[in-house]
């Protein structure tokens, strides 16, 4: 009963509200605001804060890892290759920026290495991940550009 009574009475004040004049001009004013605002003289196209070029992953293999991606200077003037080395011995990254001369970049075990990429045009980047003694690799690896 004290349900149904309380019930009604919220059902009839919301009527009431509703049916006020001063609400409807309100909205009326609010709507009127939206349509007479300047339109957007920004670009409205959002960027994402970087861009993932190898997502986040573990490589477990006794084969070596290969991976090419393309620095687009759209995307951001930096790009960051992260590899960390949870395996049982050193692996090596070869990584080739363009027509540079590759570079390789010893990683011990239990160490990781952030290699910066400059990014100056449309460049593509092989990443090249072995081990010099046959042993399992197991790294994590992932790229991004910002």
């Amino acid at each position: 009963m004290i349900f149904n009574v309380i019930l009604g009475a919220g059902l009839a004040l919301s009527i009431l509200l509703s049916a006020h004049p001063s609400s409807a001009i309100e909205l009326e004013d609010r709507v009127q605001d939206a349509l007479t605002t300047s339109p957007i003289t920004m670009d409205p196209i959002v960027t994402p804060m970087d861009i993932q070029l190898i997502r986040p992953f573990n490589y477990s293999s006794y084969n070596a890892y290969e991976k090419s991606f393309t620095l687009d200077p759209d995307n951001g003037e930096t790009s960051n290759l992260w590899i960390n080395n949870t395996s049982t011995d050193t692996v090596y990254a070869k990584i080739t920026v363009g027509s540079l001369s590759p570079i390789d970049i010893p990683i011990k075990r239990g160490t990781q290495k952030t290699t910066r990429i400059g990014v100056i045009g449309t460049t593509n980047v092989k990443v090249y991940i072995y081990s010099s003694t046959g042993h399992k690799m197991d790294v994590n690896i992932s790229a991004r550009q910002f």
